[in-house]
């Protein structure tokens, strides 16, 4: 990868890796993180906006995911580019958010899960322009009042300096950047622990981005978070430095309400289902698909090595499929809803609308499957494959792309999606999250 992000070599961070393998540690002894994960329209969310219309949340969903898009589209480009990751630092493109603390003592922060990035930053103080995220509830952290700060030194190894201590830059679609030093520090979590009550989960000597300059975001920040925790492949990801696993299990997007999100790092995480195997690009990742159906029936297998490459990411809503695969998949679709739903005309990026509700309307619509090289399945039901963008409208919620196929969130719900990098694998298992075992 050619980003204009820096900070220092791999060979550097095997040395404070070292050290935070041998103090890892938690108030229980765990080696596994499990917390709550936040959409961020629920009402668990400090975005959470109760007179937003269904319009509103539609077209935020949709333009974060093209955005997501563009970016997943240049990793499959063999050119230099400036663009680190796929987020916009904007209210429109915050799927996830996930709580912890940094420090001792700890401040709690807010920040977006993005397993297409591959280092965790968080603001601080002093920095410009920010603003603490999640309101009250978060602050911005400084470094200068915590016990276990500790900004990592220039060395020869350091690819930028500002003279004293080793610096790092991320850049973002829409030219924006975060900048700032890059530290080793220490993070809290609280974890679900069964019958209400919670645990607390500690990683220490955490190697992650001070950010003390937000450039060229304007107003378009949200305020409601803090940073970004980087669930990627990359070294200086959370996956990398507290074991090699992870998963998250989140149920219908559309229930606002819905409360057994789960994210789970470490020995711990939760691997069940069948897998697909997965290969990493620039941190994000990738699997093959086989074979799609609706309704059990062979749509679409006719996929050549360019088409069969698809990523599985937590940063896009909408899922995009490759322009053959879509055509196919499409005609099939219209030929399902001919005298069962109502078409009405679409607007971008969506091809086929329909008036009426998705809960409704769609009832016992055959569901869409996709079929992974692997031995895999992730199956789209109703929810997964429409979504209501007006009050009487709702759209099929995959969307035509010239050059890669994405599996974004909606496709996801109602999966427990889990990552096993040491064995190359990503499980699937269709289930309800409020019966994942406690960790």
């Amino acid at each position: 990868m050619a980003p204009t992000t820096s900070y220092f070599s791999p060979s550097l961070f095997f040395f404070f890796f070292l050290s935070f393998a041998l103090t890892s540690s938690s108030s229980h002894g765990s080696s596994t993180i499990t917390t709550h994960l936040i959409h961020r329209d629920s009402t668990f969310s400090p975005s959470y906006d109760a007179a937003e219309t269904v319009a509103g949340r539609a077209a935020r969903a949709a333009e974060a995911s093209l955005a997501r898009h563009r970016y997943l589209s240049s990793l499959k480009e063999d050119m230099p580019r400036d663009v680190e990751a796929g987020l916009v630092l904007a209210a429109t493109v915050n799927v996830f958010y996930v709580n912890f603390s940094i420090g001792d003592p700890p401040v709690q922060q807010l920040a977006v899960m993005d397993t297409g990035s591959s280092l965790t930053w968080v603001k601080c103080l002093p920095c410009s322009p920010c603003s603490p995220g999640g309101g009250a509830a978060t602050a911005l952290f400084d470094p200068a009042k915590s016990k276990s700060y500790y900004a990592l030194p220039c060395t020869d190894d350091c690819q930028k300096c500002d003279g004293e201590h080793c610096m790092y830059t991320m850049s973002y679609l829409g030219n924006q950047t975060s900048e700032g030093v890059l530290a080793s520090e220490q993070l809290t979590f609280l974890a679900p622990a069964g019958g209400g009550e919670t645990q607390t989960a500690v990683v220490p000597s955490f190697v992650f981005g001070c950010c003390s300059s937000l450039t060229g975001v304007g107003s378009s920040v949200d305020p409601n978070f803090n940073g970004i925790l980087a669930l990627g492949s990359g070294h200086f990801s959370l996956v990398n430095q507290f074991g090699d696993k992870f998963s998250y299990c989140t149920g219908s997007i559309a229930d606002r309400s819905y409360p057994h999100n789960r994210l789970s790092i470490g020995r711990g995480a939760y691997l069940a289902g069948d897998t697909a195997r997965v290969s990493l690009r620039d941190g994000a990742y990738n699997v093959f698909v086989n074979g799609i159906t609706l309704g059990g029936q062979e749509v679409f297998l006719k996929m050549s090595d360019i088409t069969r490459g698809v990523f599985i990411d937590t940063g896009a809503e909408l899922t995009f499929l490759y322009t053959e695969a879509y055509d196919a998949v499409k005609a099939e679709v219209i030929k399902l809803a001919s005298g069962v739903l109502t078409g009405v005309n679409p607007t971008a990026p969506y091809e086929l609308c329909y008036k009426g509700t998705v809960g409704q309307d769609t009832k016992g619509f055959p569901a869409l499957g996709l079929q992974f090289a692997g031995g895999a399945d992730l199956v789209a039901d109703n929810n997964g494959m429409f979504k209501q963008v007006q009050d009487d409208v709702f759209c099929f919620a995959f969307v035509r792309s010239p050059a890669i196929s994405v599996v974004g969130m909606m496709a996801q719900q109602g999966y427990n999606v889990g990552y096993d990098l040491d064995q190359g694998v990503i499980h699937f298992q269709s289930m309800d999250c409020e019966i994942l075992p406690s960790s």
